[in-house]
């Protein structure tokens, strides 16, 4: 994955001019370890486990925790603990309700990364007012909301079904490197790449995709869906990932929860 010093020097004189954050082309020891981000899907006001993205059969996640005995979010977070957590609220994704007060009770606990399902600009200023960092998501952002937010506090999450990343917006649809070589374009504070189809299914990650995605990207990459256990997550540090998002596995304790504490 690692370029030479003087391939290194061609390829960031030639993306310089073109990108505002160049591509990196010479792999850097890490100074931090990889960040593990604690997740929750909350829809009506209680936590829900995530499974390929099929949202209308989303369970209670008490159903499915060896650690939690309640779907409430606030017993969920004091059960686990994390240092830092992924909230996507799916009544607002869908279109549906508003959890936002939950949401912001969460924040007095753990720092967070909030999906509302954000379509505007005003849906942004929303996100910021109740957590850390507002998740701008292609399935439901477009490309000008991203550029109009450039002063605030936003990561944007590259939604993927089928190996293509959906969008309202053909900008952010499509090849999915193609729209993470794009996003180099602007300032965030991380690149999300969520495979919604693996969500919930410790099915594995595509270490070859991720790999790729981190080659092309200037961002710190967060890697979500389908990891399955602690080797995958030394793989993905290895490969360079500055992130990766949990829940299953955590609920499911085949990865240690002190992991995300």
């Amino acid at each position: 994955m690692c370029a030479t010093a003087e391939q290194s020097a061609y390829h960031s004189e030639i993306k310089r001019d073109q990108y505002a954050f160049p591509v990196r082309t010479i792999c850097l020891m890490r100074s931090e370890p990889m960040d593990i981000i604690f997740a929750m899907d909350i829809r009506g006001g209680v936590v829900v486990k995530g499974y390929r993205g099929d949202r209308e059969r989303y369970e209670p996640i008490e159903r499915h925790s060896k650690i939690c005995t309640t779907s409430d979010p606030l017993n969920v977070v004091d059960a686990i603990k994390p240092r830092r957590t992924y909230i996507a609220d799916l009544d607002r994704i869908l279109g549906s309700g508003s959890n936002s007060l939950i949401i912001r009770r969460i924040g007095a606990r753990t720092k967070t990364l909030i999906d509302i399902g954000i379509r505007r600009l005003d849906d942004v200023r929303e996100a910021e007012r109740i957590g850390d960092t507002a998740i701008i998501g292609t399935e439901t952002g477009r490309l000008d909301v991203i550029r109009a937010a450039q002063s605030m506090r936003i990561a944007v999450s590259i939604d993927m079904r089928e190996g293509s990343a959906i969008s309202p917006d053909p900008a952010l649809s499509g090849d999915p490197l193609e729209v993470i070589e794009k996003m180099n374009l602007y300032k965030m504070s991380e690149l999300l790449v969520l495979n919604i189809n693996l969500v919930g299914t410790k099915h594995g990650v595509d270490f070859d995709f991720i790999d790729r995605v981190i080659d092309v990207s200037g961002h710190p990459i967060v890697v979500a869906g389908g990891i399955k256990n602690n080797e995958d997550l030394d793989t993905l540090e290895d490969l360079g990932a500055a992130g990766v998002i949990l829940s299953t596995a955590i609920h499911e304790e085949i990865i240690p929860v002190d992991l995300v504490r």
